[in-house]
């Protein structure tokens, strides 16, 4: 997913590396600049002498606490959008992690913070936060300088005031009340205050602190202090501890306030208005509104049924139109509201293939106004260009469905871990193919096009092996022109350029020709400079490309990539792609991305918010602003009929495109039980459909705020799969936000961490224990990310996947190898081969290079789990390393299937992005060894159609339950005296594994070789391997010299090499897995245990071994004397043991309380001492301190 502006960067750094992530496009959504004009009713103002002073060219924005608490709270800054006007200077050094610090507390008007502009006009961007809590809401803030050099703000009011004021003004301010069921609302009012609700249906409502009554224009209803049903706060977690109240309405009165404008407003006993705030109504919609009627334009026996679920609208009415856009007669006519808040209207079947928009008056509480808004229909089939108009269609008509669309046959799978995904986008595929006629690149039809380059290679993947392609979003996109006159690409001219846009840059120089193709001018470029991103950053908002996580309508396919965005053409062209995909025998799977839309509100490309305003999204608690965290306007699916809109799409999708599975962007911000109820309606129609997507964990929804959300270790036991970042972050090293020079000191396994050190590192034993850390986590993810999968770690204790540690969480997290989605390349981010290029020593040549793209691509392919591999990774695919290329283009997200251009250094990445990192990259750029030729990935297609191909020739590599991979899947080289960079992986399928899996191969042995030379391997109990046979004719030659004689297995540098025990009759003993016995765990996990104290001035020097039986003990050279010292782990939380929390051992020197909470040990004579700690029973720990044996 990719970022739209900085905050959604920044968020995701700070809850781990997760992605190599997708949400992206461009556009609006989700910005508030509420702000509130001098208008000298200031409360108690202080003189403009407590204002802090200014140059020329600065601003303050001061932001106020009740609590004046404001350590850690900082500003994110960022020019963007149309507020542009903040100084580099400020800018320097600012990101999420490291907020602009206050340069100052003022006791009037709080924390202030003095920036640089560039002008007296304009606006900048700002996020007050702490860590990922915002101060102001969940919506980002503009500082309008045309109101002033000074802005003040308080915490949890989201308003921008540029008066002087030490308190926020009462006004109406934010939805800080939520009605949650009929009898529910909740609202956190002061002790002893009154609460009252006023409703008006014409918005009337007005609130002025001086007026008498303040509140005024609407109708007043009492609340009384309640409680909150279990079943209320098990629905609404975030809202449970809230105060309760009950208004005095029936179920039927609340019905009708719900299409009012609504308010609360607390009063002390004095009368004083102390807040007025708007009303959240989800709760109470869903509570009395939920259908499962029929939604949508629909063709029946007796006509066309219209049929929009609004409930707050006070009236709709249909407008209907010809394929010109011309009004029909009769039309507009008003529909019908029936209880659950369904208007229909049932016309005749001539309305088929008409064009129809809804016009809807409604209370919207985001401009406080009853509005009068005219939509399209969000659960529209078919659209008009650009998504202006929705289409009636029947997806069952005949003229809508390619030949044979009925009967066509699907490709199967026995089980999703027989699947391999090949993750394309549309464009990508074809748009930069001369192969393919110039009318269908970038389009569905491409895929229709056999002998193309591009179909070829699938061809070929598809006979090697491959089972699955998954397509980048392709539904209705909100960010592409879908009008081709309105469009620039890459073939079109610099005076076609400059005619749409006369403002970009090219368009001013003169040297170059008007009538030269930007492909031609591009190609012209020194591509050591940034010339080529600043032309793309021209072309952004003209040209066909973006990767589509920018969702308008969830339930049609995009135009753009039709031939004709008008109308039907989309459907049958969609299909035809579908259909061309089978008949090759790959199954299709979709990427969706319901987690947000492009934009809500009233703005241009709202479609929910204006059909039901404040319903589908998730608002802040408080300041009632749509949640962004996701990138855009999120949605909120905990919500029964946003959850219903999801499930009805994904059946439109499974059951009328045939569409075969579907990957869930930001997964995570749905919750757990939708995805689990949506998988069954789509299995309803779709038995053997799989889900899979990212179940990162962060945002409003975190560690289920708003309900059990499904994050990668809620959904263990589902079958639905998530994105495995464990894996991905230990074979390509660092993580998905490093920048600078994190992303070359921290190398993974497989681009030569410790074995084939860069400059930045040394082959430190530091390195050595990280690579062996990286190690451990890899065989977790290679045994299907089970949290219960048992093996040998780096320390020679067996320890459950769920015991090592990944940033603070359990690498394994799965209950079945369905569940884990394992890859090392994606969409997000660099590729691999441009990842590696960060990381890999300049010494090493290119032919090593391509050997480590390989060896890290055959780590999904190998474990146990559903393989995911990114378009053109077999092909060294580059983006001339772009970090994010959401909106960068055909010219960096080029994929050559000629196969004679990885697109390696054609531009430096987008300044914006990446511009930190231009020296770093500049450095590498001079590196020949990083720039393969065609050979090199001519070679790197053969390798990986090999690697295919092997798991391909046996189900061993492909296991379906937990059980058969905890009694068939072994690791060898394991412990404190393994081979560094060498993982060596057994598969059973001899008798003590059970059942004849696989009738050709008794075993497998993998190795996968990260280091720099030929290691030889003891595997005890093996003999009877042979190298794979496809192996044994490798395109790599260096791969056929891998070798085995009985159990000792020789492989060679910077390879994964298979070996296999073939069977002959009846079942053999095969290769068992290794006993082991949990009962030597450590008693603190995965924690390190220091002896800590004035022998090594209370650091971490001396790390406890564990020497099992519960036993830790560390032997520290010590001079005679007396000393202090405690047991603790490095933060000194748990353990922390100190005097009295445990007995002194017989045979120890003598320990005594110092008074302080130490233990204080003489030792007598100078010596080597062995301190030992003794947590068999962490209840009765034993201490002891003796001289160690000579």
């Amino acid at each position: 997913m990719a970022t739209r502006h900085p905050f959604r960067h920044a968020t995701l750094l700070a809850f781990s590396a997760l992605l190599l992530t997708a949400c992206g496009g461009s556009g609006g959504g989700g910005s508030d600049s509420a702000t509130t004009p001098p208008s000298g009713t200031g409360s108690g103002t202080p003189p403009a002498a407590n204002l802090v002073s200014l140059t020329d060219g600065q601003v303050a924005l001061y932001y106020k606490r009740d609590d004046d608490s404001y350590d850690g709270w900082g500003l994110h800054l960022w020019n963007g959008g149309d507020c542009t006007a903040l100084a580099d200077s400020s800018l320097q050094g600012v990101d999420w992690a490291n907020p602009k610090a206050a340069d100052g507390i003022s006791p009037d008007y709080g924390a202030y913070y003095i920036l640089n502009t560039t002008a007296s006009t304009g606006c900048i961007n700002f996020i007050i936060h702490k860590g990922d809590e915002k101060a102001l809401g969940s919506a980002d803030k503009q500082f309008d300088l045309s109101q002033g050099r000074y802005a003040f703000t308080f915490h949890g009011n989201s308003t921008v005031y540029y008066e002087p004021v030490t308190t926020a003004p009462v006004q109406l301010e934010g939805a800080a009340a939520h009605w949650l069921s009929p009898s529910e609302l909740v609202y956190q009012a002061g002790d002893g205050n009154t609460v009252t609700l006023y409703y008006s249906q014409t918005a009337g409502i007005t609130v002025d602190v001086n007026a008498d009554p303040p509140v005024s224009g609407g109708t007043a209803v009492s609340l009384t202090a309640g409680t909150l049903s279990d079943a209320t706060k098990a629905a609404f977690p975030h809202l449970a501890s809230w105060s309760a109240w009950q208004p005095d309405v029936t179920a039927e009165q609340a019905a009708t306030l719900a299409r009012s404008q609504l308010v609360v407003a607390e009063t002390t006993p004095a009368g004083k208005l102390v807040k007025a705030t708007q009303v959240q109504t989800p709760g109470l919609i869903d509570a009395l509104f939920y259908t499962d009627a029929p939604l949508g334009a629909r063709v029946e026996s007796d006509g066309v049924h219209f049929d929009l679920w609004a409930p707050t609208a006070q009236s709709v009415t249909l407008h209907l139109y010809d394929a010109d856009k011309n009004e029909l007669s009769g039309s507009p006519v008003s529909m019908t509201r029936g209880d659950k808040g369904v208007w229909t209207y049932v016309g005749d079947s001539s309305l088929n293939r008409t064009y129809y928009r809804y016009e809807i008056t409604v209370y919207h509480p985001a401009t406080g106004k009853v509005e009068t808004l005219t939509v399209t229909d969000p659960w529209s089939l078919s659209l008009s260009a650009n998504s202006q108009y929705s289409q009636v269609v029947d997806l069952d008509d005949a003229d809508l469905k390619p030949a044979g669309w009925d009967s066509q046959t699907v490709p199967t799978v026995s089980a999703p871990e027989d699947a391999t995904i090949y993750e394309t986008h549309i464009r990508d595929f074809s748009a930069s193919d001369p192969t393919v006629p110039e009318a269908h690149r970038g389009k569905y039809l491409a895929f229709t096009d056999s002998g193309t380059d591009g179909m070829t290679h699938l061809q070929a993947l598809k006979t090697a092996g491959l089972t699955h392609v998954q397509l980048l979003p392709a539904f209705d996109i909100a960010t592409i022109d879908e009008d081709p006159a309105s469009r620039v690409d890459l073939d079109n001219t610099v005076a076609e350029l400059c005619a749409l846009k006369a403002s970009a840059a090219v368009c001013s120089d003169t040297a170059v020709s008007r009538s030269m193709t930007l492909r031609a001018l591009l190609e012209s470029y020194d591509p050591t400079t940034g010339k080529a991103q600043a032309l793309m950053n021209d072309l952004r908002s003209l040209d066909s490309f973006n990767w589509g996580y920018d969702p308008y309508h969830y339930s049609t396919p995009e135009g753009s990539y039709a031939t004709n965005p008008e109308g039907t053409p989309r459907i049958v062209e969609f299909r035809q792609m579908v259909k061309a995909l089978h008949d090759l025998g790959l199954r299709v799977v979709m990427d969706v991305v319901y987690n947000h839309t492009n934009a809500s509100g009233v703005a241009d490309k709202s479609v929910l918010d204006k059909v039901v305003p404040g319903y589908y999204h998730r608002l802040d608690d408080t300041t009632g602003d749509v949640a962004n965290s996701t990138c855009c306007a999120n949605t909120a699916s905990e919500h029964r009929m946003m959850a219903r809109l999801m499930r009805d799409s994904l059946v439109v999708w499974a059951r009328d495109y045939k569409i075969d599975g579907f990957r869930f962007d930001l997964m995570g911000h749905h919750m757990k039980q939708n995805m689990i109820d949506a998988l069954a309606a789509v299995q309803a129609v779709d038995p053997d459909t799989y889900f899979y997507g990212e179940g990162w964990n962060f945002g409003e929804v975190a560690d289920n705020a708003r309900g059990t959300n499904a994050t990668q270790l809620n959904m263990a036991g589902t079958g639905i799969g998530t994105f495995s970042d464990r894996l991905r972050d230990a074979v390509r090293g660092g993580g998905p936000f490093d920048s600078m020079d994190a992303l070359r000191t921290n190398q993974g396994f497989a681009n030569g961490l410790y074995t084939l050190p860069n400059e930045k590192n040394s082959g430190a034993d530091t390195e050595k224990t990280r690579l062996l850390e990286l190690a451990d986590i890899i065989r977790v993810g290679l045994a299907g990310n089970l949290k219960d999968f048992v093996f040998t770690n780096k320390d020679g204790i067996n320890v459950t996947g769920k015991d090592v540690d990944y940033n603070g969480q359990p690498a394994g997290y799965t209950d079945d190898p369905q569940e884990v989605i394992s890859y090392v390349s994606k969409h997000d981010n660099q590729t691999l081969w441009d990842n590696n290029q960060y990381k890999i020593a300049s010494s090493v040549p290119t032919e090593d290079r391509v050997r480590m793209q390989l060896l890290g691509l055959s780590f999904p392919l190998f474990g146990q789990g559903v393989p995911f591999i990114h378009m053109g990774s077999e092909l060294l695919r580059s983006k001339s390393m772009q970090r994010d290329s959401y909106d960068s283009g055909d010219w960096f997200n080029r994929v050559d299937f000629s196969k004679q251009d990885n697109n390696w250094n054609v531009g430096l990445p987008r300044q914006d992005k990446d511009g930190d990192n231009w020296p770093l990259i500049l450095t590498i750029l001079a590196d020949t060894n990083a720039d393969p030729t065609s050979t090199d990935i001519d070679l790197a297609d053969q390798v990986f159609r090999e690697l295919l191909s092997i798991r391909n020739s046996s189900p061993l590599f492909h296991l379906t339950t937990r059980d058969e991979v905890m009694k068939r899947v072994d690791f060898r080289n394991t412990g404190k005296h393994q081979i560094p960079g060498v993982i060596a992986m057994s598969i059973d399928d001899g008798l003590s594994a059970g059942a004849d899996l696989d009738s050709q191969h008794e075993a497998i042995v993998v190795i996968f070789n990260g280091t720099n030379q030929s290691q030889t391997l003891d595997i005890p109990g093996a003999s009877g391997f042979a190298l794979h046979p496809v192996q044994q004719t490798s395109a790599d030659t260096r791969i056929r010299s891998a070798s085995v004689s009985g159990s000792q297995f020789t492989v060679p540098a910077l390879t994964t090499t298979v070996f296999v025990k073939a069977q002959s009759g009846a079942q053999g003993n095969g290769l068992p897995v290794e006993a082991k016995s949990l009962g030597e765990r450590p008693p603190y996990g995965n924690t390190t245990v220091y002896l800590r104290g004035s022998l090594n001035g209370w650091a971490t020097d001396n790390p406890l071994n564990f020497e099992g039986g519960g036993v830790y003990a560390s032997t520290v050279t010590l001079t005679a004397g007396t000393y202090e010292f405690k047991f603790a782990n490095e933060n000194w939380t748990s353990p922390n043991i100190g005097w009295g929390g445990f007995t002194t051992a017989a045979d120890s020197i003598a320990l005594s309380d110092p008074g302080n909470g130490n233990i204080q040990v003489v030792i007598p004579a100078d010596g080597d001492y062995v301190f030992t700690l003794n947590a068999a029973d962490t209840s009765a720990l034993q201490v002891s301190v003796k001289a160690a044996m000579p």
